[in-house]
């Protein structure tokens, strides 16, 4: 027997379908926020945080950007969760001086080709134009990394030896893609790596 041209099976049919279509409407709070960092992450990276779009980083999130002022407030606050992620400089712990200055050299030597690994020194210096982004870089990124290589350098002028080191290797970063030099290019890394290494040497072994 049918109704309105329609069988005992369309009748149930829809009513299994209809709670499979509302829990697909459900979303998962902390998934969400992961996507979005993750999004966020390659859009700061690519562009820096001026020219970034919570629209652009949304969509790429598979969500609304409204969700963005729910879980992070603003554009800034998502910009502060993802300059959390301060870089780990623990790898450095234990070296001789020679040793971490050839390590440091190799990091910036490197900082021209990050292919898809999460930088956050990258996203600060694109992001370095930005007066709204400049606290987040120093509170959550710059401060961080030189009390976190000063306490590896140990004696006199620590803090400010460990901020012409990260000076050094983010400069190198700005020359070879800013400035775009021939010098600078990675044709002449094995010239550019001796002169790093004599630059962060000097440094390190200042006032000893």
């Amino acid at each position: 027997m049918t109704r309105n041209g329609k069988s005992t099976g369309d009748y149930l049919s829809i009513e299994i379908d209809q709670p499979t279509k509302s829990s697909a409407k459900k979303r998962n709070p902390a998934a969400t926020k992961d996507a979005l960092l993750d999004a966020a992450r390659t859009e700061f990276q690519r562009i820096g945080y001026e020219a970034a779009s919570t629209r652009n980083i949304a969509s790429d999130a598979g969500c609304n950007a409204a969700l963005i002022n729910r879980y992070f407030g603003s554009k800034i606050g998502l910009f502060e969760a993802v300059m959390e992620e301060c870089i780990d400089l623990a790898p450095l712990s234990g070296l001789s001086p020679n040793e971490m200055v050839a390590t440091l050299a190799d990091i910036a030597l490197g900082k021209a080709d990050p292919k898809d690994d999460f930088d956050p020194m990258i996203i600060a210096i694109k992001s370095s134009g930005s007066e709204e982004a400049h606290d987040v870089i120093r509170n959550k990124l710059g401060n961080p990394m030189v009390k976190q290589l000063a306490a590896l350098i140990g004696g006199n002028d620590a803090d400010q030896k460990a901020g012409m080191l990260l000076s050094i290797v983010s400069g190198m970063f700005v020359g070879r893609v800013s400035v775009d030099a021939d010098a600078l290019s990675a044709d002449n890394d094995d010239v550019l790596k001796v002169l790093l290494n004599d630059a962060m040497m000097a440094v390190l072994l200042s006032g000893s």
